[in-house]
């Protein structure tokens, strides 16, 4: 599935990036790092993420 960088989670949760990366940092979104070392979100965590938070 397709992964997706915090600030692209962000704008699919309609959230500022800053929020989206303080969700990460407390564990509540699981993250991974690709290559160049930026942070990503799997879309089907990002998927459940959102139905908890009641943004899908």
């Amino acid at each position: 599935m397709q992964s997706y960088t915090i600030g692209q989670a962000a704008r699919l949760l309609g959230v500022s990036p800053d929020t989206a990366r303080r969700w990460a940092d407390a564990g509540r979104v699981a993250t991974h790092r690709d290559e160049a070392g930026r942070r990503l979100i799997d879309g089907r965590a990002l998927a459940a993420f959102s139905i908890e938070v009641g943004q899908g």
